[in-house]
């Protein structure tokens, strides 16, 4: 996620008024990657822009995170705030990309915005408020910035001049087309990317889930139908391990969604509410003993399979 400011919607007044400096700028890292929903950040403050990279698990609550530490330092005021952008996902690794490109800059293809990021980007790892994610993030965009510089023709040192606005000239104009072209691609591609790495706790934690639930079902089984022999007991076992197999793969395949989506729908973060849909209410129980003869293997695996398609 982005929040920022720049030249572009923000009058010069605000862009100075919350303009951090780089003595203020550690101590603003660290009481952000300590606030509320937020797991890394990276902060850019240039003379045209200040912005907060951030990888958060609650957009909205980071975004409070940010207006609070505003507020507190700066005296934001609700006017001013309405001047600040907030983009999330496949927008915001674009933003990042075309800002390290020097796209959004005010000369189009400014070589100094590289030097700008890589100095934020060390302020951040030095006060450890960035981690594997923003650290690939800003990685991906500093190599970008160098294949658009030398892949298109929108960077030519001697028409920057700090401070104006400069229009790019038509060959300029064609060069900027193609650069938003292959930016726009690895956006998309690299938050995917992304995602395929935040999927693996998200895996290993289903998991865990499913191995609880299937060795709850079980106990409960063999409390309620057994006693059983050592070879009835190893292929209740049998049957369990495969189900708990066929489940996982198949709900991995599913991963391409976002992640908090599967965490949501199976409450990997609370193992209680996890579990919560997977006992038989004692309505059942009752019906299930009185029943005249005792449940074989067969009907164990018809009962887990119905909690499945639940």
């Amino acid at each position: 996620m982005v929040i920022g400011l720049s030249y572009h919607a923000a009058p010069a007044s605000v862009l100075e008024r919350y303009w951090i400096s780089k003595d203020r700028l550690s101590e603003a890292l660290v009481r952000l990657a300590d606030a509320e929903a937020v797991e890394e950040v990276v902060v850019l403050a240039t003379c045209s822009r200040t912005e907060f990279w951030l990888w958060a698990n609650d957009p909205a609550l980071a975004a409070n995170s940010v207006s609070r530490l505003l507020s507190a330092e700066y005296g934001l005021k609700l006017c001013d705030w309405e001047h600040f952008y907030r983009l999330l996902d496949d927008d915001a690794l674009l933003h990042i990309f075309r800002v390290a490109a020097g796209l959004d800059s005010t000369a189009v293809g400014e070589p100094e915005i590289s030097a700008q990021l890589n100095s934020a980007w060390e302020q951040a790892r030095t006060a450890g408020s960035t981690g594997r994610f923003l650290d690939a993030v800003v990685r991906k965009a500093l190599a970008l910035s160098e294949r658009v510089r030398s892949e298109t023709a929108i960077d030519d040192p001697k028409k920057h001049d700090r401070g104006k606005v400069i229009r790019p000239n038509a060959g300029e104009r064609r060069g900027a087309t193609a650069a938003e072209r292959l930016l726009a691609a690895e956006a998309h591609g690299f938050r995917s990317e992304l995602l395929a790495e935040q999927v693996v706790p998200t895996v290993v934690g289903l998991r865990h889930r499913l191995d609880e639930f299937c060795r709850q079902e079980l106990d409960s089984f063999r409390e309620e139908c057994g006693p059983f022999s050592k070879d009835q007991d190893e292929i209740l076992q049998a049957v369990t391990s495969r189900l708990t197999q066929r489940i996982a793969g198949s709900l991995v395949r599913e991963l391409k969604e976002p992640p908090e989506k599967v965490e949501r729908l199976f409450h990997l973060e609370t193992p209680e509410l996890a579990l919560a849909g997977t006992r038989l209410k004692e309505e059942q129980r009752r019906s299930w003993l009185e029943q005249p003869q005792r449940p074989q293997i067969e009907d164990f695996v018809a009962r887990a399979e119905q909690q499945v398609k639940r």
